[in-house]
Protein backbone atom coordinates (compact mmCIF):
# COMPACT_ATOMS: atom_id res chain seq x y z
CA UNK A 1 0.00 0.00 0.00
CA UNK A 2 1.27 3.48 -1.21
CA UNK A 3 2.18 5.58 1.95
CA UNK A 4 -0.13 9.06 1.89
CA UNK A 5 2.80 11.00 0.83
CA UNK A 6 3.92 9.21 -2.59
CA UNK A 7 -0.08 9.33 -3.18
CA UNK A 8 -0.32 12.83 -2.90
CA UNK A 9 2.47 13.75 -4.61
CA UNK A 10 1.40 11.50 -7.54
CA UNK A 11 -1.94 13.65 -7.26
CA UNK A 12 0.41 16.44 -7.11
CA UNK A 13 2.50 15.74 -10.28
CA UNK A 14 -0.71 14.81 -12.07
CA UNK A 15 -2.22 18.11 -11.57
CA UNK A 16 0.72 19.94 -12.72
CA UNK A 17 0.92 18.10 -15.99
CA UNK A 18 -2.58 18.99 -16.42
CA UNK A 19 -2.28 22.78 -15.41
CA UNK A 20 0.11 23.05 -18.00
CA UNK A 21 -1.53 21.34 -20.53
CA UNK A 22 1.55 20.26 -22.39
CA UNK A 23 4.92 19.14 -22.34
CA UNK A 24 5.98 21.31 -25.29
CA UNK A 25 7.65 24.51 -23.74
CA UNK A 26 6.16 28.08 -24.72
CA UNK A 27 9.35 28.76 -26.45
CA UNK A 28 9.09 25.87 -28.65
CA UNK A 29 5.60 26.13 -29.63
CA UNK A 30 6.53 29.96 -30.66
CA UNK A 31 9.39 29.67 -32.25
CA UNK A 32 7.30 26.87 -34.49
CA UNK A 33 4.34 29.25 -35.22
CA UNK A 34 6.85 32.15 -35.23
CA UNK A 35 6.81 32.50 -39.15
CA UNK A 36 3.26 31.64 -39.55
CA UNK A 37 0.68 33.98 -40.17
CA UNK A 38 -2.85 33.27 -37.79
CA UNK A 39 -5.24 30.89 -39.31
CA UNK A 40 -7.99 32.82 -37.74
CA UNK A 41 -8.61 36.21 -36.42
CA UNK A 42 -11.26 36.30 -33.37
CA UNK A 43 -12.25 38.14 -29.81
CA UNK A 44 -12.20 36.74 -26.59
CA UNK A 45 -15.74 37.16 -25.97
CA UNK A 46 -16.58 35.01 -29.24
CA UNK A 47 -13.38 32.12 -28.91
CA UNK A 48 -14.98 31.36 -25.38
CA UNK A 49 -18.47 32.10 -25.84
CA UNK A 50 -17.61 29.28 -28.92
CA UNK A 51 -16.22 26.94 -26.68
CA UNK A 52 -19.00 27.09 -24.58
CA UNK A 53 -21.88 26.32 -26.05
CA UNK A 54 -20.42 23.65 -28.07
CA UNK A 55 -16.69 22.31 -27.42
CA UNK A 56 -16.53 19.52 -29.55
CA UNK A 57 -17.48 22.22 -32.74
CA UNK A 58 -15.35 25.04 -31.27
CA UNK A 59 -12.34 22.24 -31.46
CA UNK A 60 -12.52 21.71 -34.85
CA UNK A 61 -12.37 25.48 -35.80
CA UNK A 62 -9.82 26.63 -32.97
CA UNK A 63 -7.89 23.78 -31.40
CA UNK A 64 -3.87 23.62 -33.01
CA UNK A 65 -4.48 26.43 -35.13
CA UNK A 66 -2.79 30.02 -34.74
CA UNK A 67 -5.32 32.50 -33.61
CA UNK A 68 -5.33 36.13 -33.02
CA UNK A 69 -7.38 36.88 -30.60
CA UNK A 70 -8.23 40.21 -29.46
CA UNK A 71 -9.25 41.40 -26.18
CA UNK A 72 -9.53 43.19 -22.45
CA UNK A 73 -6.59 41.89 -20.63
CA UNK A 74 -8.22 40.76 -17.24
CA UNK A 75 -5.37 39.26 -14.86
CA UNK A 76 -1.75 39.36 -15.48
CA UNK A 77 0.67 36.42 -13.34
CA UNK A 78 2.14 33.20 -13.48
CA UNK A 79 0.58 29.47 -13.06
CA UNK A 80 1.88 26.98 -10.74
CA UNK A 81 4.81 26.26 -13.21
CA UNK A 82 6.13 29.65 -13.24
CA UNK A 83 4.89 30.39 -16.90
CA UNK A 84 3.92 33.89 -17.51
CA UNK A 85 0.10 34.10 -18.60
CA UNK A 86 -2.42 37.07 -19.44
CA UNK A 87 -5.90 36.44 -19.32
CA UNK A 88 -8.70 38.48 -21.44
CA UNK A 89 -12.31 39.08 -20.01
CA UNK A 90 -15.10 37.40 -21.58
CA UNK A 91 -18.78 37.15 -20.30
CA UNK A 92 -18.01 34.21 -17.52
CA UNK A 93 -17.29 36.11 -14.79
CA UNK A 94 -14.70 33.16 -14.06
CA UNK A 95 -13.23 31.52 -16.56
CA UNK A 96 -11.64 33.30 -19.46
CA UNK A 97 -9.02 32.69 -22.20
CA UNK A 98 -5.58 32.38 -20.89
CA UNK A 99 -2.46 33.18 -22.74
CA UNK A 100 0.68 31.43 -22.06
CA UNK A 101 4.08 33.44 -23.08
CA UNK A 102 7.79 32.53 -22.28
CA UNK A 103 10.16 34.09 -20.48
CA UNK A 104 11.58 36.16 -23.86
CA UNK A 105 8.26 38.01 -23.39
CA UNK A 106 9.02 39.38 -19.75
CA UNK A 107 9.25 42.62 -20.25
CA UNK A 108 6.17 42.80 -22.81
CA UNK A 109 4.20 40.87 -20.02
CA UNK A 110 5.23 43.15 -16.99
CA UNK A 111 4.94 46.48 -18.97
CA UNK A 112 1.18 45.07 -19.53
CA UNK A 113 -1.93 45.98 -17.50
CA UNK A 114 -5.12 45.07 -16.75
CA UNK A 115 -8.26 46.86 -18.77
CA UNK A 116 -5.31 47.12 -21.66
CA UNK A 117 -7.20 46.57 -25.07
CA UNK A 118 -4.49 43.85 -27.16
CA UNK A 119 -4.15 41.32 -29.35
CA UNK A 120 -2.48 38.42 -28.93
CA UNK A 121 -1.12 35.68 -31.68
CA UNK A 122 -0.64 32.23 -30.24
CA UNK A 123 -1.37 28.81 -30.96
CA UNK A 124 -4.49 27.35 -29.55
CA UNK A 125 -4.74 24.60 -27.32
CA UNK A 126 -8.18 24.01 -26.64
CA UNK A 127 -10.34 24.49 -23.54
CA UNK A 128 -9.74 23.32 -19.89
CA UNK A 129 -11.52 25.13 -17.47
CA UNK A 130 -10.09 28.18 -19.60
CA UNK A 131 -9.60 28.45 -23.04
CA UNK A 132 -6.17 27.92 -23.64
CA UNK A 133 -3.64 30.04 -25.91
CA UNK A 134 0.11 28.69 -25.98
CA UNK A 135 3.36 29.92 -27.24
CA UNK A 136 1.97 33.69 -27.19
CA UNK A 137 3.48 37.27 -28.39
CA UNK A 138 1.94 40.34 -28.51
CA UNK A 139 1.10 41.70 -31.82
Amino acid sequence: MRSPHVASASIVLAFVLLASGSTETQEAIEEDISDSAPTVTVTASTLFSDYDSNEVAADDKYKGKILNVSGTIDDIGKDITDTMYVTLKTANPILNVQCFFADDHKSQVANASKGQQVTIKGKCDGKFGNVLIRGCSFE
